[in-house]
């Protein structure tokens, strides 16, 4: 036990003797919070500024006008339409509403004109505008079909229900939409990480392989099972650190709310250590130089980390592509903090829980095994 301490102390140490680690280990992981902070925080809602363009002068236009400046997100002025192109071009507006001459009419007529969005910002911006007008000409048509296209009742009947005064009681709910999102970009990147730091420490057998080391250590009373143990235990030690960390971070810096139990969070992140050391242990155990184990590792990480869900939702992806994400053990563990922030709870991810167990222990056996039965070292490089 004495010997086993000593070589995970031994192994700290010479991890955190460079600087290059230091910034690996615990910089890197919070430069992904700070990515998250900075993409959902640029996220918001902002004011839309509206131009309106009325060539019908009629109610229905007006009632339009109205709606739109009734919108809490909306700013509408109105606007020369010699002064759309220069207004939109200058970024003084993001959209401009042109009503055409006869709106009102098309209305009472039972065929609604179609109303004009002009803007250089595409879909996203206009969207919602045209939302809020296909429900006002589809209303404005009910009005019509009721006064029997009538212009005097159908005058009558909005002013009678802009007259109409209706109280609502407003209840403000806390969005935490931003939050939750904001935590699934963080922890995808703490987890890229993870297995990045992982892939980094089981690499110590590697260089002490090159370095001759190895034959030092095996050659005082330490058997070859305590030496991988002790590397696995120093991998999972650094991974423990850098999952407490961000979590501290994220809930006493940052203030952010992560939308599950901190103990269940720490749980899952947990059990993926494993697998990471696991998998670090694996590539380390096939790998017959430092290169070939940093290729393989960049090479596994990657791909693995996008199917798996750490840079975007997986429903962005392809129906097939969703699939394969299954076999990476990073979709299991995303989807369990999904779940979670769902308002589950840990038996709603034992599956997920389980999985990453076997992920673990296959990835741990198979480079135990393959770690035995490798002797060859005179030529290692």
């Amino acid at each position: 036990m004495r010997n086993l301490g000593l070589l995970i102390l031994n192994n700290l140490k010479v991890t955190f003797r460079k600087k290059g680690n230091i910034i690996t280990y615990i910089f890197l992981p919070l430069v992904g919070v700070l990515f998250s902070l900075v993409i959902h925080g640029t996220s918001f809602v902002s004011t839309l500024n509206l131009g309106f363009v009325d060539r019908d002068h009629g109610m229905a236009a007006l009632e339009l006008k109205e709606k739109l400046a009734a919108t809490e997100d909306f700013s509408v002025v109105e606007v020369d339409e010699e002064e759309i192109n220069k207004k939109l071009l200058d970024f003084e507006l993001d959209a401009v509403v042109v009503v055409p001459e006869g709106y009102t009419e098309s209305i009472l007529s039972g065929n609604a004109a179609e109303i004009e969005i002009v803007s250089l910002k595409g879909k996203e911006t206009t969207a919602w505008v045209e939302q809020l007008i296909y429900r006002h000409s589809a209303s404005m048509s009910l009005f019509s079909a009721a006064s029997g296209g009538d212009p005097a009742a159908f005058d009558r009947m909005l002013s009678q229900i802009s007259d109409y005064k209706v109280e609502f009681n407003v209840i403000n709910a806390e969005d935490r939409s931003t939050d939750k999102a904001m935590t699934r970009t963080s922890l995808g990147f703490l987890v890229m990480f993870v297995m990045l730091g992982s892939g980094f420490t089981s690499m110590i057998v590697l260089k002490e392989k090159r370095d001759r080391t190895y034959h030092r250590i095996c050659s005082a009373p330490v058997s070859s099972r305590q030496y991988i143990c002790a590397n696995s235990l120093t991998g999972l030690i650094i991974c423990i650190l850098q999952i407490v960390m961000i979590q501290l971070i994220m809930k006493f810096v940052f203030r952010i709310d992560t939308g599950m139990n901190d103990i269940h969070l720490f749980i899952i992140l947990l059990i993926f250590a494993f697998v990471a050391v696991g998998l670090g242990l694996l590539i380390t155990a096939f790998s017959s130089s430092s290169y070939m184990a940093g290729t393989l590792n960049t090479l596994v990480l990657t791909p693995t980390c996008m199917l798996g869900g750490c840079y975007w939702n997986p429903e962005l992806m392809p129906k097939f592509m969703q699939k394969i994400g299954y076999f990476t053990p990073q979709m299991w563990v995303m989807e369990a903090i999904r779940k979670m922030q769902d308002g589950g709870d840990l038996g709603s991810i034992a599956l997920n829980l389980l999985v990453l167990a076997a992920f673990a222990l296959t990835f741990m056996l198979i480079a135990a095994f393959r770690l035995s039965r490798v002797n060859n070292l005179h030529k290692f490089v």
